[in-house]
């Protein structure tokens, strides 16, 4: 028997909806998200992107078997209500995804944070097969992250266990972060904040990233490529506070494996061997060294780790 399921993966910048046919992701659509406006507003378009997708595939009324949707936030997924978010659809804990679901599709709803999802992806289906004890660790508009021990999804009393690795203090008189807190690896090192970092630098107006209208970690990489010392100083800087913040990961949880997933993937080849040799320097871990390893799903991730949990509750 054919299952069909829609998963669903909020991000900051573009929300990614898939068809899903027996946990295999048939295609997906993407749309540009206004996630400052709230989630009320990008609803509409979300429910013309999924109607698109059951209309092509012709997934008729009762085939559904239900919705999952990846929020970038802190979620309680038995109430199926977000609890807390993050200048990211700051109206999500006051709306009814679950009655929204079911009068649109008559279908089931799951709800969990996105970098969970991601990680259930990543372990059931992507770089985490064959491990129990891994970390999943996103680097993109923020940094999220999650961790599976000994096969359980790690989630807490109060459901912020695990995905808040993002916000491990890294600099304790460092830069304000969007949390509250100060000088969190997001804060320090993720897309939000890097043109900040950029033009900030004395040496600014010196560098060819002066003259780049879209300062990223693209960006920063393609001008380090080409011998900018601005731009390799500053990649180096943010490599290391990825790392300091992997190995606090690696001492809070014991994963043997760390997958490491978003934009800045696009680097893989460099930023994964240097990660990898930073760990194996300064991670305490007497039994042996933990993998570094790119994700394999990338941004289908959540996506397919939503749609697993639909069906497979963790």
């Amino acid at each position: 028997m054919n299952t069909f399921s829609i998963g669903i993966d909020l991000g900051g910048t573009r929300i990614k909806s898939g068809l899903l046919k027996n946990n295999i992701l048939l295609e997906k659509k993407i749309i540009d998200a206004e996630s400052n406006k709230g989630l009320q507003s990008n609803l509409p378009k979300l429910e013309t992107a999924i109607d698109d997708l059951l209309k092509k595939y012709e997934v008729k009324p009762g085939m559904l078997q239900g919705i999952g949707l990846a929020f970038p936030g802190i979620v309680n997924p038995i109430s199926k209500k977000i609890i807390s978010t993050n200048k990211k659809y700051d109206d999500g804990p006051q709306l009814n995804l679950e009655e929204w679901t079911s009068q649109k599709w008559n279908a089931a709803f799951y709800i969990e944070n996105d970098a969970r999802m991601a990680a259930v992806g990543e372990w059931i289906f992507g770089a985490g097969r064959g491990s129990n004890d891994i970390v999943a660790v996103t680097i993109g508009t923020g940094i999220g992250s999650s961790a599976i021990i000994e096969g359980h999804l790690l989630r807490g009393k109060h459901f912020q266990a695990g995905c808040l690795g993002g916000h491990f203090t890294v600099q304790y008189n460092g830069n304000e972060c969007t949390c509250g807190n100060i000088g969190c690896v997001e804060a320090q090192a993720s897309t939000w904040n890097i043109s900040r970092m950029i033009k900030a630098d004395p040496d600014f107006l010196k560098s060819s990233l002066a003259i780049e209208t879209h300062l990223d970690f693209y960006a920063l990489f393609k001008a380090s490529q080409e011998n900018d010392e601005l731009a390799t100083r500053i990649k180096i800087e943010c490599m290391d506070i990825w790392s300091a913040g992997i190995i606090s990961l690696i001492h809070a949880y014991d994963p043997e494996v760390v997958v490491l997933g978003g934009g800045i993937l696009n680097s893989k080849e460099e930023i994964i061997p240097y990660i990898q040799e930073r760990v194996a320097r300064y991670a305490w871990c007497p039994w042996g060294n933990v993998q570094i390893k790119a994700s394999e799903l990338m941004e289908d991730a959540p996506i397919l780790g939503v749609a697993y949990c639909l069906s497979h509750p963790l």
